[in-house]
């Protein structure tokens, strides 16, 4: 493999899938890698609104991805106790949300990103180095099938996750932190009674949430978020834990009842918040290899399905010869926090202590 690629992108999820078939949609050659077999499931959110909706529309998947969960157009709140059920009436392009599983997902992006030419997908492919000449990143090299490749390229991309190998390679500064506060696990189950809309169930007790979407496969995810400092408990025994926690709301309780679980708990205690500086020499980030936030508010998706507009935007906008490369990330980068600012100081914020954000809301409502 001795041609140069426009840009090789690690990961083929969210972020990559939409960086690479942007990219060659305009005519520039990608390589794509994942360490991964597709269908394949990850640790993730699963809940998406209107930004992540209009991501998948520039590349190809909105109708299939519509198809394939129901549409969620009721939030369904509950406040210790206190009910107030809500439509969605914003925005207007999309006045909805989904929840879809990730192993389904993926699938869909993946399948859409190999089906367009320019993108060479190379699956059960392990990054293990980046090719450099002095401060630049030229390409990188891999391990698949048991034989080693290298590549060079005009661009590397680390699309690869919180775990970023790229990242961890690069170094790239901080622009700001929040250390992990909470913890969240969840599970799917079947033969859930739904409430009207269908609806976004979120049930708030105290410093605690539980969440009730229904998804694709006819299944219902059902996950809680709670202070890190409970993690421990969740560790030792997370079905039970999980079983607690959502018998505890009691505006769901006896739906829970009535359904059973399939597949197992998963969860995790380890996601802090951070924004990393998404580009230097060669090289950018994307998705949560740039920028991580408590996954409690269900910005993943949307954050990351955005972000790779706005790099394959740039990028288009280098490769063509239209900016230089620090001009065109450097937009990249002001795109990204204009986007992202406020949802991560708000997710930061209020992922510390829950309870003055419910009280706001309501107050403002009128109900307290």
């Amino acid at each position: 493999m001795n041609e140069i690629h426009d840009a090789i992108i690690i990961g083929a999820r969210v972020a990559g899938t939409i960086t690479a078939t942007l990219l060659a949609r305009h005519g520039h050659r990608v390589l794509l890698l994942d360490r991964a077999h597709f269908p394949s499931d990850t640790l993730s959110t699963h809940f998406f609104r209107a930004p992540a909706l209009r991501a998948f529309q520039r590349m190809g998947v909105l109708d299939e991805v519509l198809a394939v969960a129901p549409h969620l157009a009721t939030d369904y709140n509950v406040v210790d106790g206190i009910i107030f059920p809500e439509p969605v009436t914003e925005p207007e392009d999309f006045p909805f949300y989904l929840c879809v599983r990730r192993i389904a997902l993926d699938d869909i992006l993946v399948r859409r990103a190999r089906s367009v030419p320019g993108v060479d997908l190379h699956e059960g492919a392990k990054v293990d180095g980046l090719l450099r000449e002095g401060e630049q990143i030229v390409g990188v090299k891999w391990i698949e099938n048991g034989s080693s490749y290298e590549v060079r390229a005009r661009s590397v991309i680390g699309a690869d996750g919180i775990h970023s190998f790229v990242a961890r390679e690069v170094g790239p500064q901080v622009e700001r932190e929040e250390p992990v506060n909470r913890a969240m696990y969840y599970a799917y189950f079947r033969g859930v009674e739904q409430k009207d809309g269908p609806a976004a169930e979120y049930h708030y007790r105290g410093n605690h949430l539980a969440y009730v979407f229904p998804c694709d496969g006819g299944l219902t995810l059902t996950a809680i978020s709670v202070p890190i400092d409970e993690f421990g408990n969740f560790k030792r025994d997370p079905e039970g834990q999980l079983l607690r926690e959502l018998q505890a709301m009691s505006a769901f309780a006896d739906r829970l009842a009535k359904a059973g679980r399939e597949g197992p708990v998963r969860g995790t205690g380890s996601i802090p918040g951070y924004m990393r500086i998404p580009f230097g020499g060669g090289w950018a980030l994307v998705g949560d290899a740039a920028m991580v936030m408590d996954p409690w508010s269900g910005q993943g998706i949307d954050q990351a399905g955005t972000h790779a507009v706005f790099l394959a935007d740039e990028l288009h906008a280098f490769l063509s010869g239209e900016k230089s490369w620090e001009q065109s990330m450097s937009r990249y980068h002001q795109l990204r926090n204009e986007f992202s600012e406020r949802t991560f100081t708000r997710t930061c914020t209020f992922g510390r202590d829950l309870r003055p954000m419910t009280r706001k809301a309501l107050e403002r409502r009128g109900l307290v």
